[in-house]
């Protein structure tokens, strides 16, 4: 154990004034400092925290995560990863899909723009944004531009990029173009992806509704029920 090199001041006669005492501690404070480095005491130490995970493999727990439903521990996967490497679009084209599942939607305004900048090429990255501002019902102008440049950029995903387009089409109020575009949605959308098709053709029945042809609405809210029969407790959907 160290023992107080300061002990020895305490023995100072009482005759020697005060302003003595403080001098005399003042010049013995470097000599007691180096004593104390070359002696047995250790000083405090400071931790520096390290992330043993590299950014990749934030995204790979990230997506275990997600796929558990687990979706606020996969965002904070992601914001790690992005925390990492600022350039990892993935990272943030997940960071900004985790953030749309929890209604996130500034945040997730945020993420895209991100991996559009390092990923400028990628249509879903588009299509994905102009859906985002779709469920704001903001920015629709906008939305219109990025749905219709992902057309462009990926035409194997045309289908999902038409539903898309319509619905901000008919937010725009060109009702005409949002029923053309979504009728050729729902004749391409594959069966083999029902819950698609099915959301497709309400918003088909939305458009025919705004353009007052209610048995075409009806017929394609029919068509929408076959694809997604209603569970017992959900509230049918009114024509």
């Amino acid at each position: 154990m160290c023992k107080n090199k300061s002990q020895r001041l305490n023995n100072v006669s009482p005759k020697i004034s005060t302003l003595t005492i403080m001098i005399k501690r003042k010049s013995l404070f470097p000599i007691l400092l180096l004593a104390l480095l070359f002696s047995g005491c250790s000083l405090p130490k400071i931790i520096v925290l390290h992330d043993p995970l590299s950014a990749d493999e934030h995204v790979r727990l990230g997506g275990i995560y997600d796929a558990q439903g687990k979706t606020e521990l996969a965002r904070d996967q992601y914001r790690a990863a992005v925390g990492l490497d600022a350039k990892h679009s993935k990272a943030w084209a997940l960071l900004a899909d985790a953030s749309v599942q929890l209604k996130d939607y500034p945040g997730s305004v945020k993420a895209y723009k991100k991996a559009l900048k390092l990923d400028p090429q990628n249509g879903d990255l588009h299509n994905n944004l102009a859906w985002v501002y779709v469920l704001q019902d903001d920015n629709l102008e906008e939305a219109h531009g990025l749905a219709a440049k992902a057309l462009l950029l990926e035409p194997s995903h045309r289908p999902y990029y038409l539903d898309t387009l319509g619905i901000v089409l008919l937010k725009l109020g060109k009702v005409q173009e949002a029923v053309t575009a979504l009728k050729e949605a729902v004749d391409t959308i594959p069966v083999d992806q029902p819950d698609l098709l099915a959301e497709s053709y309400q918003h088909l029945a939305d458009a025919y509704r705004a353009a007052g042809d209610i048995p075409s609405a009806d017929s394609a809210l029919e068509r929408q029920r076959q694809l997604k029969p209603r569970q017992p407790d959900e509230p049918a959907l009114q024509p």
